[in-house]
């Protein structure tokens, strides 16, 4: 009999079914920078907010020099200077107020005329008409006090910013970065970047042989997508050791990641530490790399569910995982929208199988994408050097050259998160 395998679909549907999002959090713009709202923010005063210049030079009826040509200016006492800050008072009629940049327009002049435009003296002498209204900024035409300003999903860059302080809100409501924890297991693993040195080539004991790149590999990618990161591991083959782990693990973080031991051996911890705790699944995906997967959640001391998505230890596999069901997880966690798929041309044949299929690949100068060639499933050279995975569907058939295909960008991940 056929072993029953879940769809990569039915699986992300089941890890996002242990996800519920984080409530909104409100911040001073100094800590907004780069940061996704979580609601509309509406003006809460006009930008400009007042009549001002536009540019130096004398505030007047526009009426009143209608007639000025540079053969017959006409000329006007200047009554005052008005600059950006100072009291404003009204002009009277049949005079000029000199003006400078921002300044608030006098009430009564419906015209700033350029110093270019006038002799510059007192009377001023102005040889040029304009309509009225030219060279001053309205109140609130560049936003409404009311208006919304950014609507939530935006991204927080400095222009944003600069808005959000313009039209009088210091504090924005945004989503939360949600709190992640790797934990590597395998009893094989040590972590050169805590100071530990890999056991001796030709050593009898295979135990601390193998550097743990899974922790590194997920912990980048988590920070890139706007998650708030510790790391936990390597633990070794002990149940009880990485319950220990588990544990403390989730009671700071809102989303734990584990790599390894899941599968069907004997010392598959994860599987061994968690397969009889209610609500947790472990079985084959129909995916390549990256067939065992799990999902659950364990119950922290203050009575929060934290999900546990368990991935496979092969370090292509775990990351390729982490992309196809974590990343979304993380989304979902911070309140936001799935992240649209992307698309591409095959610019070479590739045959799908009865399952789907992650193949590193590159992209060519027309913009088309093929597979890179190398053992895809175990190659972490191959998967440095690639733009994007190929998303091989399980359809059985050949894909031809110019077919439209999903990919998940690689690069990209590193400039787009969502949370």
């Amino acid at each position: 009999m056929a072993e029953a395998r879940t769809s990569v679909e039915e699986h992300l549907d089941r890890v996002l079914a242990t996800i519920t999002a984080l409530p909104p959090v409100e911040v001073t713009l100094a800590e907004a920078a780069g940061r996704v709202l979580a609601a509309d923010v509406a003006a809460a005063v006009a930008v400009p907010r007042f009549d001002h210049a536009a540019m130096d030079g004398f505030a007047v009826r526009a009426a009143e020099v209608a007639s000025a040509s540079s053969g017959t200016p006409v000329e006007l006492p200047v009554v005052g200077t008005v600059a950006a800050g100072d009291a404003v008072h009204p002009l009277p009629e049949g005079a000029a107020i000199r003006i400078m940049t921002g300044a608030p327009v006098p009430p009564g002049a419906d015209l700033v005329v350029p110093f270019e435009w006038t002799s510059g003296t007192d009377p001023v002498r102005i040889r040029q008409p304009a309509p009225a209204g030219r060279h001053i900024r309205r109140a609130g035409e560049d936003v409404a006090a009311g208006e919304v300003a950014l609507r939530a999903g935006a991204r927080l860059g400095p222009a944003q910013l600069g808005l959000l302080a313009a039209v009088g809100r210091p504090t924005v409501s945004l989503r939360p970065r949600p709190r992640i924890a790797v934990i590597s297991t395998g009893a094989e693993l040590v972590d050169p970047a805590k100071g530990h040195t890999l056991r001796p080539e030709g050593a009898r004991s295979a135990v601390g042989a193998v550097a743990d790149s899974n922790t590194a590999t997920l912990a980048a990618a988590a920070h890139a997508a706007g998650a708030e990161v510790s790391s936990y591991g390597p633990v070794t083959d002990d149940a009880v050791a990485f319950r220990d782990v588990l544990a403390a693990a989730a009671e700071s973080t809102d989303l734990v990641v584990t790599t390894g031991g899941i599968s069907a051996g004997d010392h598959d911890v994860v599987k061994a530490a968690l397969h009889d705790v209610e609500g947790f699944w472990f079985g084959p995906v129909a995916i390549r790399p990256g067939r065992p997967q799990g999902v659950g959640t364990v119950t922290t001391a203050d009575r929060r569910r934290v999900p546990v998505v368990t991935l496979p230890g092969t370090p292509v596999a775990a990351y390729s995982s982490f992309l196809l069901f974590v990343l979304p997880a993380l989304r979902a966690l911070a309140g936001g929208p799935p992240e649209p798929r992307q698309r591409a041309t095959l610019g070479a044949p590739v045959q799908a199988t009865d399952r789907t299929v992650l193949l590193p690949a590159a992209y060519d100068d027309h913009g088309r994408v093929s597979p890179l060639p190398g053992h895809a499933g175990h190659s972490q050279r191959l998967l440095a050097e690639a733009d994007a995975l190929l998303v091989v569907p399980p359809t059985g058939v050949l894909l031809a050259t110019g077919d439209v295909v999903e990919v998940i960008g690689l690069a990209s991940r590193y400039d787009t998160a969502g949370c």
